[in-house]
């Protein structure tokens, strides 16, 4: 707490305690007057009543399809084989956007350039929305824990693309 900070408060309860009231409780202005909080339990009444709640029927969460969230994760598994060198760019063409491919290629994954240099430590996905599937992965990187996260979108063709993908 510096020094501002408590001759704040010390003048904030002199001027409580100037006004008759408690210099340990916290008061509440509303523009007219001062709301004290309750004697018993010390919390707020609220100043106006809640709004009401919208009409209709309440939203629904999005139900995760358990092949989309597969099918990321396979995906992601793959990536990192392709980082590490134990799998062609070329089989994953179909499953990753251009970008993603010409990333991975630009990674340094290993000093000496050989394979074990990237590994898939663990993997998270979830489905913030039906057409769009986002992985949070961690992968071990020349000795290094990184994080990975990469975002994956419904095609036309109804497969699921990387379209982005970021080692942290």
């Amino acid at each position: 707490m510096t020094t501002l900070d408590t001759s704040e408060e010390i003048t904030q309860n002199v001027l409580r305690r100037a006004l008759g009231l408690h210099a340990d409780r916290s008061y509440i202005w509303d523009g007219r007057d001062l709301h004290a909080p309750c004697e018993t339990c010390g919390h707020q009444t609220p100043l106006a009543a809640p709004p009401r709640l919208p009409e209709g029927a309440p939203v629904v969460d999005v139900v995760a399809d358990p092949s989309a969230l597969h099918s990321a994760a396979t995906t992601v598994r793959m990536l990192v084989d392709v980082l590490d060198q134990r799998r062609p760019q070329d089989q994953l063409r179909e499953l990753a956007h251009p970008r993603v491919l010409r990333y991975l290629k630009a990674l340094p994954c290993d000093a000496l350039g050989s394979h074990g240099g990237a590994r898939l430590l663990s993997l998270r996905a979830a489905q913030p929305h039906e057409g769009s599937v986002e992985v949070a992965a961690s992968v071990r990187l020349r000795n290094r824990r990184r994080a990975l996260a990469a975002s994956f979108e419904l095609g036309r063709d109804y497969r699921w693309r990387c379209q982005t993908l970021r080692v942290m």
